[in-house]
């Protein structure tokens, strides 16, 4: 098993008095450059690969800022394998906002500057982009997601990228909340690129059997992992030997990444990496 962890940029913007408002470019500049300090982190905390938000290769926003990510990169020596967050809030998904055009649009280019910076993986959570709106059809908007998996999956076997689903808690999202839902649907778009995530908050959230794990089976491609309050591993009361019998279960031995709220991200991040490596059997 590999461990890694979602980078929380956000930890090494010092506050700051009577800011201005910046444009989506300064924006991303901006967390370009804290970059290096959080790679850092990662690096002495013994991590295995980094993930970062799909935000980073700047979908929205011309070449040349996603270069200033990927030259951010260029010497790390660790690989931005994973990638989450795959579809902004403005890009609607499901409902009579859903602008195809944007959505093919966004997609190609996340895909492919995900995989110019070597990602393999990346996740589909993006609850604000994918929620079915009041009063509109759950039929139309099963097949508006399934239509939007296939088309990202055929952009992921183009370059190399598998997209997991990720099911979000019921607080989060309004479609594709479980495991199982996440496997249906998988299994309907039948597609080797489309692939599901367990995070193992999610799932403690809804109350969902870690069976459900063992049932994916082979669909499961990813792992999030967190601890009680959404904090970092081993610092609350998840059931941890029954999640790492779940994925044993379920023959899967490839990354996890920890994604949870930091309260201090440069200090937890070791400990969180040393209380998985210490609690996985073998």
């Amino acid at each position: 098993m590999r461990f890694g962890c979602c980078v929380a940029l956000a930890s090494f913007v010092p506050p700051t008095s009577g800011a201005r408002q910046l444009d989506a470019g300064s924006a991303h500049q901006a967390q370009v450059e804290k970059v290096p300090d959080a790679i850092q982190v990662l690096v002495d905390a013994g991590c295995d690969f980094m993930e970062f938000g799909v935000g980073m290769v700047a979908p929205d926003l011309p070449e040349a800022s996603f270069e200033t990510f990927r030259a951010a990169l260029a010497d790390a020596p660790l690989a931005a394998e994973c990638f989450n967050s795959f579809i902004a809030p403005s890009v609607r998904l499901v409902g009579p906002e859903r602008d195809w055009a944007q959505v093919e649009a966004y997609v190609s280019t996340a895909v492919a500057r995900v995989a110019a910076v070597g990602g393999e993986i990346i996740v589909f959570g993006s609850g604000a982009a994918r929620n079915v709106p009041d009063g509109y059809s759950r039929n139309a908007a099963d097949a508006e997601i399934e239509e939007f998996l296939r088309f990202a999956g055929d952009q992921g076997r183009e370059r190399g990228v598998t997209i997991a689903i990720e099911p979000l808690n019921t607080k989060e999202s309004n479609i594709l909340t479980s495991v199982a839902e996440a496997c249906v649907v998988a299994a309907r778009v039948d597609m080797p690129e489309v692939t599901v995530l367990a995070d193992f908050y999610h799932m403690d959230e809804e109350d969902e059997p870690l069976t459900n794990i063992v049932d994916a089976g082979g669909r499961l491609s990813h792992v999030h992992v967190a601890d009680t309050g959404r904090l970092h591993p081993g610092t609350g009361s998840y059931d941890y030997p029954a999640f790492w019998q779940a994925l044993a279960g379920a023959g899967y031995d490839s990354r996890i990444s920890v994604e949870c709220n930091w309260r201090d991200f440069p200090t937890e991040v070791a400990p969180a990496m040393r209380f998985l490596r210490e609690s996985f059997p073998g």
